[in-house]
């Protein structure tokens, strides 16, 4: 099974933007592009899915750019490859000559399949986006959420 680069260049840019936003400005698409090799389009149309996704939030303008919407210490990988439409069809590649899979609506090993995608998600839903991103970047934001909560 392998993780589309939708899904790890998706997940990348949502490391950037946390670890960049430390001084609590929006990241934006340029620096984002910058650190992780890829073009600002590509960055872009990353961006706007996770956004639609409510993972992110936008702002325009000359001091816009991009801040993480979720705290990083919950906001898991599952969540976010879910919002980029990956493991849902683990078996939507069929490649044979039909236009479409003569098995379609009998399918003996799409079960299997479907319990490989809920394994997967159980994985990735168990793993947030403060512990791919770095131990120094979960002790700030758990560090941030003490300062946040009123004594």
């Amino acid at each position: 099974m392998q993780i589309s680069p939708l899904e790890e260049y998706g997940l990348r840019c949502l490391i950037q933007v946390v670890r960049c936003q430390g001084d609590r400005n929006p990241v934006t698409i340029r620096r984002i592009s910058e650190g992780e090799g890829l073009s600002m389009a590509y960055v872009g149309k990353l961006l706007f899915q996770l956004q639609k996704a409510g993972l992110v939030q936008g702002t325009r303008g000359v001091q816009g750019g991009y801040k993480i919407a979720k705290d990083p210490q919950v906001l898991t990988v599952g969540e976010i490859f879910r919002a980029l439409n990956s493991l849902d069809e683990v078996c939507d590649k069929y490649t044979g000559d039909f236009e479409s899979c003569v098995h379609a609506g009998t399918c003996g090993i799409k079960p299997m399949w479907d319990k490989l995608a809920q394994q997967m998600y159980g994985f990735l839903d168990k793993i947030t986006l403060a512990e791919v991103a770095g131990p120094r970047l979960a002790a700030a934001a758990a560090e941030a959420t003490r300062q946040d909560v009123p004594a």
